[in-house]
């Protein structure tokens, strides 16, 4: 595949004359229009820092869970039918990491950079709510793979929409861990691993939990709906434009 990325023809119409250099996320203000501008990758992304504070919190919730040695569903136990099956402290790393494998079950060519970026960053935006209990070192590995453009290979299809974008967002999560292919502007399509490494970012390492937290969400169809509405909102413009010539 082509080691550049134009801009995907059906974003042309949506980039705005001026880029804003960084959108600072908070889980609460970002807007489909600033979601759309970080598509393009000229914008960076900050965490609020009230957003930090909630994120430590959080996470000292599980954590106390797991010192404690409590029994809790998708901390300490498996999932769906084995929810009644109790995971040893040392098997939870594994517990969140075979669930991100298992749920990578997309199919199809990867999604284009631009959608890549955004449903990347709404996946940060959720998570700097600080509800999900991830680890703000995890948040921060994120965020850096966002700023460097190195993105997963998420597949078009697989998602099953409203009863959460599992598999889309497994994919996106398993690149983020080293695994799998992923792309940036310098390399093109490459080992996940070996992308990251290149620029000089880490592979998230997932702690009790945080597999759960990566792909329990509505992302993927969300990033779509909110270019369709930013498209809209556009469309709609002009037409008022036009007939008011």
């Amino acid at each position: 595949m082509s080691t550049t990325s134009d801009i995907d023809p059906t974003d042309a119409g949506l980039k705005p004359a001026i880029l804003p250099p960084f959108v600072i996320m908070d889980g609460y203000t970002l807007t489909p229009e600033n979601l759309v501008a970080l598509g393009f990758g000229e914008t960076e992304i900050k965490i609020d820092d009230a957003a930090i504070e909630r994120v430590k919190s959080s996470r000292a919730v599980i954590d106390e869970i797991v010192e404690e040695g409590r029994v809790v569903y998708g901390i300490s136990t498996g999932f769906g039918r084995f929810a009644k099956t109790t995971v040893s402290a040392d098997k939870l790393t594994e517990l969140q990491e075979n669930l991100i494998r298992s749920h990578c079950a997309g199919v199809g060519k990867p999604l284009s950079p631009e959608r890549t970026r955004r449903l990347l960053a709404l996946r940060i935006n959720i998570l700097s709510k600080g509800y999900s209990g991830i680890r703000l070192e995890t948040l921060n590995k994120m965020v850096a793979a966002f700023n460097a453009s190195c993105l997963p290979y998420v597949p078009l299809k697989g998602t099953v929409g409203a009863s959460g974008d599992l598999a889309p967002l497994s994919h996106l999560a398993l690149g983020l861990m080293g695994e799998g292919k992923m792309w940036s502007a310098e390399t093109g399509w490459g080992d996940a691993a070996t992308i990251l490494a290149s620029h000089n970012l880490e592979p998230i390492a997932l702690e009790a939990k945080e597999g759960l937290a990566l792909i329990n969400g509505t992302q993927f169809i969300t990033a779509l709906g909110a270019e369709a509405l930013v498209r809209a909102k556009r469309i709609a413009r002009q037409a008022d434009i036009v007939a008011a010539m």
